[in-house]
C-alpha cells in the first residue's frame, strides 16, 4: 500500500536533456478526422533543444485519403504531447481562402526533468490569399524553466524557524532573569 501510494505522488515522465518527447497528430478535413499517428523521431521535441521543424499536413491528408487536396477546402490539425497529458486545440492550418498557418511555436513550461504545460501559438503566412499551399509550415519548440515555489513548504519553514526563535528567546529571557535575580539578592558571607 505505502508503494503504490508513493507512485501517485512520483510524477511519471521524467526526461534528461535532448530526449525524445511523444508526439501525436491528427488531422481534420471535410469532416472527417484521422487518427491519432505518432510524429516520427526527427520531427518531435527533444528535451530541453530548441527547434524549429518542417512538416507539411497536407500531405497526411493526401495520403489518408487518397485525394487531392483543394484548397478551398478548410484544414485543422491537433496535437498531442507526453501520451495526451497536453492535448492542442485544433488549430487551423487553412481557412479555404487562401489564408495559411506559417509556424506553430510550442513553449514548452518544464521544472527539473518534468514538462509542467506546454503553451501554443500561431502566425499566419505574411501573404494573404495564397493560390498553392505553401510547401510546409514550421513547429517551433521552445524551452522555459519554470522556477518552483512550494508554499506549503516556505509556510511550514516559517512556522517551525519562528517557533524555534520563540523558543530560544524564552529560555535566555528565563537565564537573563535568573542572572538579574541573583545579582539583586546576593548571598552574604560571613568571615570567621
Amino acid at each position: 500500500m505505502v508503494v503504490f501510494a508513493f507512485l501517485l505522488v512520483v510524477p511519471t515522465a521524467a526526461y534528461r536533456h535532448g530526449d525524445h518527447v511523444t508526439l501525436l497528430k491528427r488531422v481534420q478535413y471535410k469532416g472527417m478526422r484521422t487518427a491519432w499517428s505518432e510524429m516520427e523521431g526527427s520531427l518531435t521535441p527533444y528535451f530541453g533543444v530548441e527547434r524549429t521543424i518542417p512538416i507539411d499536413p497536407i500531405f497526411d491528408i493526401q495520403k489518408t485519403t487518397a485525394s487531392q487536396y483543394k484548397t478551398h477546402d478548410p484544414l485543422k490539425i491537433k496535437f498531442s504531447f507526453v501520451n495526451d497529458r497536453f492535448l492542442t486545440p485544433w488549430l487551423t492550418i487553412t481557412d479555404g481562402r487562401g489564408h495559411y498557418i506559417h509556424n506553430i511555436y510550442f513553449t514548452f513550461l518544464y521544472s527539473g526533468h518534468h514538462i509542467k504545460r506546454v503553451k501554443v501559438d500561431t502566425d499566419y503566412h505574411p501573404r494573404e490569399n495564397l493560390k498553392v499551399p505553401p510547401k510546409h509550415i514550421n513547429l517551433i519548440y521552445h524551452w522555459e524553466a519554470e522556477v518552483d515555489t512550494d508554499n506549503q513548504l516556505g509556510f511550514t519553514a516559517l512556522i517551525i524557524f519562528t517557533s524555534i526563535g520563540g523558543w530560544i528567546a524564552s529560555v535566555l529571557s528565563v537565564a537573563s532573569y535568573e542572572n538579574l535575580k541573583n545579582v539583586k539578592n546576593p548571598t552574604s558571607y560571613r568571615q570567621g
